[in-house]
């Protein structure tokens, strides 16, 4: 893209779904808007009857280049690496790739629910921590793990496997993208190789490596 494109004009035009009507539109027509809840799937093609490839968390910024029937379009198109007509980047649902899941040519975007996102970011839940939860404040899923993540990172430095600028460097802990299913989460103490990773399975609180 080139470097004008980047700039931003103003136009005041409507956003179907989304909670106000002004918006910003860059010079290719997309605009920024933000995710409103903890989990936003995305999808291969604009319902829910398309294979999910992930998720966008909370307050995460969302680039909608074009929206149809209640649906926002967040990525370019893209090869969907399909082996033997399944996309091996879908991980709930239909995998196929065949243009009924949005899939023509092995190529695809994202689409996500456009009522989930708004053109202003929603507050910051952790605005304000102290103390513990200051040290977690960057994670993500914070407002519905902050109790777990404060304990984990307090029992990990009183331990001594972790320090409190182990926290403050990382800002948290982060959603693990090889357990999509589960609420697993990392974080890395003492460095950033992978034997210094450790997870916490936020649904009971048990850190591992």
């Amino acid at each position: 893209m080139k470097k004008h494109a980047l700039f931003a004009v103003f136009a005041l035009v409507a956003l179907s779904g989304c909670s106000k009507s002004a918006r910003v539109e860059a010079a290719d027509g997309s605009r920024e808007a933000w995710v409103t809840v903890d989990r936003l799937n995305r999808r291969t093609c604009p319902g829910e009857r398309c294979g999910s490839v992930g998720a966008m968390f909370f307050r995460e910024k969302a680039t909608i280049y074009e929206d149809s029937m209640g649906w926002a379009r967040i990525t370019k198109v893209y090869d969907a690496s399909c082996k033997d007509g399944i996309s091996e980047y879908v991980d709930a649902g239909n995998a196929r790739c065949e243009p009924a899941n949005g899939i023509v040519n092995g190529k695809f975007a994202e689409w996500v629910s456009l009522q989930y996102l708004s053109v202003d970011r929603p507050a910051d839940p952790a605005a304000g921590a102290t103390g513990d939860f200051a040290l977690i404040s960057g994670s993500d899923d914070y407002r519905t793990y902050k109790n777990v993540f404060a304990k984990a990172a307090a029992d990990l430095i009183a331990s001594g496997q972790c320090t409190r600028a182990d926290f403050e460097e990382m800002g948290g802990w982060y959603k693990s993208t090889n357990h999509r299913t589960q609420p697993i989460y990392f974080t890395y103490c003492g460095g950033m190789r992978i034997e210094n990773r450790l997870y916490l399975d936020a649904s009971t609180g048990r850190v591992f490596h």
